[in-house]
């Protein structure tokens, strides 16, 4: 009788992620969210804090004496409101901390803003239309949990550029050499916190609206909200008919807080915190209880099957980009009709001021500025351009969601070739843009007749916001057929903010003129007005034909990436 002996199964070996992965790398959805943004973390910290450096540096060696302090302040004082705009308020302009924010101090949280719109817009709501958070929503983790870790990055991210925006505050202190140029500690943590939290405040509008109608949709939410927040916000002393629109936004709200000039109003950054909370929550809650990817898209008139999607790639990328193309034209069209429409308060203001009128002849000579037209040239045009970026960043994601999302393998394995696939999306992306402009002039062109303005040089005024979605389509062709699409949207909305930037601050910095003429929107004129520049639309269309067919070319030398 013989007995066998069994050896025992060997127990399974659970392999456990190390705390750092988990909270910086593939060890939890927390550590992945932190590992995909430490390049933005950086660069937007960095971008700011050196900014605040370099300006400061400037202001503290240009005005060294407390008499051309003085003389820089009555210059300001001497300057109508309705020209102050979107400088921030004038006080203690004297000093370093003072003059700091009226000058640069509201384009800062553009920069903040626009950074936690396109995180937090595409963080569940992108990745829920590639398909990749069903995976990780098929584990034991729930859905909440999955939300609060990829917002909790997010916010931890953004409280690491803090950081170095607060140091450099610190640093910009240190530059003080006359009278009320330090900047005390409570100061720096009060403008630390503002810049922080008007950012977030736009990136939980569009996290909680992406749940509902999509990433697209809710960048051009967030971001019109923005954008319109800052500027009714700026005109609404001037302009009375802004100021319960300007009440509406955290930049109203904030308006009194102004901590590098000695000015503190706590409460009102509270309030900012609490609504963030709130909207992050409805995110949370909404991601948590509905279908992943269930999205409601802006209702729009049944269409017929070509506009569908259902009879070729031409009609595919319209049907799919229709409903982003409609939110980003009304839109825009509604930020373009509340400012052409308050255009005859600006005139009003502006005739009591002959002295002005005569400084704004002198630099734009032989144009008249004082029009509702001057007006839109003068405060819609470089936000309506950026906007108008963003909205073709979206159209190029949709279309190159496509391969990210390998629905390109199925379509290749028919007759479809990959030239063609490139040549029909982007036709596809230019209708879409067809779209868009006709619904963002329509409100700019409705906002003038309200104002009694001239009707058909704004209206035709507004194609170089089309013109420039063009050759941001064409960029994003371009960087999807030779790089692969996933870069794509993401590189049109970078250039899109470069490209503003570059505008606003070259000129403000006076740096050399080579660095301006970077910016596209430099080559347009005073288009508003009726005065185009040639080579700006001729550069338009060559970026915008010439990157679909460097796409196409591209496109048949790679591998598909996912």
């Amino acid at each position: 009788m013989t007995s066998e002996v069994q050896r025992r199964p060997a127990a399974a070996v659970v392999s456990r992620n190390s705390l750092w992965s988990r909270i910086y790398g593939l060890g939890s959805v927390f550590g992945k969210t932190m590992r995909d943004s430490r390049r933005a973390t950086l660069v937007v910290g960095g971008v700011i804090g050196l900014l605040l450096i370099g300006v400061s540096k400037a202001i503290v060696s240009e005005f060294n004496t407390v008499e051309s302090r003085k003389t820089l302040e009555a210059v300001i004082l001497s300057v109508p409101p309705i020209l102050q705009g979107l400088a921030g308020r004038v006080v203690h302009v004297d000093t370093l901390g003072g003059y700091l924010t009226y000058k640069y101090g509201n384009f800062l949280p553009e920069i903040t803003g626009l950074w936690s719109i396109l995180a937090l817009s595409g963080t569940l709501a992108a990745e829920a239309r590639r398909g990749s958070l069903e995976f990780v929503a098929a584990t034991a983790m729930t859905r909440r949990r999955i939300a609060i870790e990829k917002l909790g990055g997010h916010l931890v991210s953004v409280t690491i550029a803090s950081v170095i925006v607060f140091v450099s505050v610190l640093i910009v202190s240190s530059f003080a050499t006359l009278p009320g140029d330090a900047i005390p500690l409570d100061a720096a943590v009060g403008f630390t916190l503002w810049l922080a939290l008007t950012g977030l405040i736009a990136g939980a509008v569009a996290f909680a609206t992406a749940q509902f109608v999509g990433r697209g949709s809710a960048v051009g939410v967030a971001g019109a909200i923005m954008f319109g927040g800052l500027i009714v916000n700026g005109y609404q002393a001037p302009i009375p008919e802004l100021k319960p629109l300007a009440n509406l936004t955290w930049f109203g709200w904030t308006a009194n807080h102004i901590p590098l000039a000695g000015m503190f109003d706590w409460p009102s950054v509270v309030l900012v915190a609490v609504v963030a909370i709130a909207l992050f929550v409805v995110g949370i809650e909404a991601f948590a209880r509905r279908d992943v990817g269930a999205v409601s898209a802006i209702p729009t008139p049944s269409m017929p099957g070509p506009l569908a999607g259902t009879r070729g790639p031409i009609g595919r990328t319209i049907g799919n980009n229709l409903p982003g193309a409609i939110a980003w034209g009304l839109g825009i069209g509604l930020f373009g009709l509340m400012i052409a429409g308050s255009g005859h308060s600006f005139l009003d203001q502006l005739n009591k001021s002959p002295e002005f009128i005569d400084l704004l002849n002198k630099a734009f000579p032989g144009v008249n500025i004082a029009t509702v037209g001057g007006f839109l040239q003068l405060l819609f045009v470089e936000f309506g351009f950026i906007l108008a970026g963003l909205a073709a960043a979206t159209l190029v994601a949709g279309w190159a969601s496509d391969e990210t999302s390998g629905r390109l393998e199925m379509l290749l394995a028919t007759p479809l070739a990959r030239r063609r696939w490139v040549m029909a999306g982007a036709i596809g992306m230019f209708v879409g843009l067809v779209v868009f402009e006709v619904l963002a002039g329509g409100g700019i062109a409705l906002g003038v007749a309200v104002a009694g303005g001239e009707l058909v040089t704004p209206l035709v005024g507004s194609l170089s916001l089309g013109l420039f979605a063009f050759a941001m389509v064409g960029v994003g062709v371009a960087v999807a057929g030779v790089f692969g699409s996933g870069f794509a949207g993401p590189t049109v909305a970078l250039v899109a903010v470069v490209t503003w930037f570059i505008n606003i601050i070259a000129p403000a910095l006076q740096l050399p003129d080579w660095i301006h003429q970077l910016a596209l929107t430099a080559h347009y004129g005073l288009p508003m007005l009726g005065q185009w520049d040639v080579p700006g639309i001729v550069a338009s269309i060559v970026i915008g034909v010439g990157g679909v067919a460097i796409g196409a070319i591209g496109m048949q030398r790679r591998d598909l990436r996912g």
